[in-house]
């Protein structure tokens, strides 16, 4: 008996000894995140502080409206349809909304063949895009010299 509880404990500390050896990469990578959570967390708070210390600095009213101007510029999206019929109702050709857009009059062509919600490669574009939806025929006649 003495040989099979002396066998069964060595089969026990190796087998210990092998999970403990597995496992180490595991709790290196672990602690890692954690560092990293943590460096995320007081960035986090110093740029929560920061917010606080702007809102004091600026005025309610005059924050809400960079707010909310911010926030129509990033919710901005037009459809193909919605070009072409843009382009009608200021009366303004492919090649004329290419310019005032200032992109290339094949890409415009490729804006009204789109089904759905056009994807912009770039901000500015939706903004002036976005600008461009704003104005009435005079401003985009003038717009265009």
């Amino acid at each position: 008996m003495s040989v099979m509880s002396e066998l069964k404990a060595e089969i026990t500390r190796l087998a210990r000894k092998e999970i403990r050896k597995e496992l180490e990469p595991i709790k290196r990578v672990n602690a890692a995140q954690r560092g990293y959570i943590a460096d995320l967390r007081r960035e986090l708070n110093e740029l929560q502080k920061e917010i606080n210390l702007l809102k004091k600095a600026v005025p309610d009213e005059e924050l809400e409206t960079v707010l909310d101007k911010e926030d129509a510029r990033q919710n901005f999206w037009i459809t193909g349809k919605g070009v072409a019929s843009l382009r009608k109702r200021l009366g303004v050709t492919q090649v004329e909304l290419a310019t005032l857009a200032d992109v290339t009059q094949q890409t415009v062509v490729k804006w009204e063949k789109v089904e759905g919600k056009i994807p912009f490669r770039s901000q500015e574009t939706a903004n002036a895009l976005q600008a461009i939806r704003a104005m009435n025929k005079t401003e985009a006649k003038n717009a265009l010299g």
